[in-house]
């Protein structure tokens, strides 16, 4: 039988070949050709010669396309155990879908999200903010039987209140009420070191002392009841105005003046003062001849004389608004010699001057007394 050498191309027209076996060995072929088959039998790897190097066909790197998730076995293990901060940072809100984070650590960076123990204890320090109590006790109560009514409340287990009277100072503070006849007990934010301090404030929602406001005025010094808490009204609800009953009226929350009469007037601009009696001291006129009349006082009028004609009377406008005047007189300004003339009331802000002979203006000065 003829020996096949197969050192050429053997043709096996798609025939399929059992029990190949590539060459295997420790050390790649020398002078491979491309596709060529080769085990390493040092990592047990079959490889192929692409024409540069020896290629494993099962390496990732040299796979294109796509693998589903699903097909990947510990891909959502594998997922799941990466801390957040090895994701890569949110560029846009982020919802928590209305749940809530848990287990947060104080803040210590302006921009730091708070833990509720945080701003919880942040109330509870100096000057903070304490949660309203129902009823404030500003007289002592036996807080080893408590009544069954607070400041005229009556009270139910588990609301607080403030005793702010107690006879032994040491016992005031903030307390959760029990039962009628039971003990009190001092309120969970208020009863250990550094939850009630100078400036603690608490507001008042019912009783006598509802819409008030509590502050403690005392320096702490440990634990309450270690010291006496001093706690005084800091301000109410809104301060109660009372008319005085003189002068000044109140109607609901408005403020205004009460008009005496009728010479009194009101306005946007102010308080007008009209006609005021002589009675209430006043002159009950608007003119100087008027206040005159009303107070039966004597008026003067006095000024120079214009030109006089001689025999023709010369009417004087003098405005003391009267005819009950004295006789007037003519005083000649450059002598001052009283000069004699004759005079006419000629109504009740007027007379009439007639002289013998003609003077120019200003020659002399009259004087009206009326």
């Amino acid at each position: 039988m003829a020996v096949t050498d197969y050192r050429e191309s053997l043709k096996l027209n798609r025939l399929p070949v059992q029990g190949l076996v590539p060459e295997t060995s420790s050390s790649a072929p020398a002078t491979p050709v491309e596709g060529q088959l080769w085990t390493d039998s040092v990592n047990h790897v079959l490889k192929f010669w692409n024409g540069t190097v020896w290629k494993n066909a099962l390496e990732r790197g040299d796979h294109t396309g796509t693998q589903p998730a699903s097909t990947i076995s510990d891909l959502a293990t594998t997922v799941r155990a990466y801390r957040l901060n090895e994701f890569a940072v949110p560029n846009a809100a982020v919802s928590f879908n209305g749940q809530r984070a848990t287990n947060g650590a104080d803040p210590t960076a302006p921009s730091d999200l708070v833990t509720k123990q945080y701003a919880d204890n942040l109330r509870a320090g100096i000057a903070g903010v304490k949660d309203p109590v129902r009823a404030v006790a500003t007289v002592n109560v036996n807080l080893s039987a408590l009544p069954a009514t607070i400041s005229g409340v009556t009270m139910s287990g588990g609301d607080s209140f403030l005793a702010a009277g107690q006879t032994t100072g040491t016992q005031n503070g903030l307390y959760t009420y029990g039962a009628s006849g039971g003990a009190a007990t001092r309120r969970a934010d208020a009863d250990a070191a550094g939850e009630v301090m100078d400036g603690t404030m608490v507001a008042v929602a019912e009783g006598t002392e509802a819409g008030t406001q509590y502050i403690q005025t005392a320096v702490a010094s440990g634990a309450p009841g270690a010291w006496t808490q001093t706690w005084v009204k800091y301000s109410t609800g809104g301060q109660t105005y009372t008319a005085d009953g003189q002068g000044i009226e109140l109607t609901g929350t408005t403020f205004s003046l009460e008009l005496a009469d009728a010479t009194l007037t009101k306005s946007a601009a102010g308080l007008t003062v009209g006609l005021v009696s002589v009675a209430k001291g006043g002159t009950g006129a608007t003119t100087a001849a008027g206040a005159r009349t009303a107070l039966g006082a004597v008026g003067k009028y006095a000024a120079n004389v214009p030109a006089i004609t001689g025999g023709t009377p010369l009417n004087v406008t003098h405005g003391l608004n009267t005819l009950d005047i004295k006789e007037p007189t003519l005083r000649e300004i450059s002598t001052g010699e009283l000069v004699g003339a004759k005079f006419v009331v000629v109504d009740a802000n007027t007379v009439s001057v007639t002289t013998a002979a003609s003077y120019a203006a200003n020659t002399f000065s009259i004087v009206v007394i009326g």
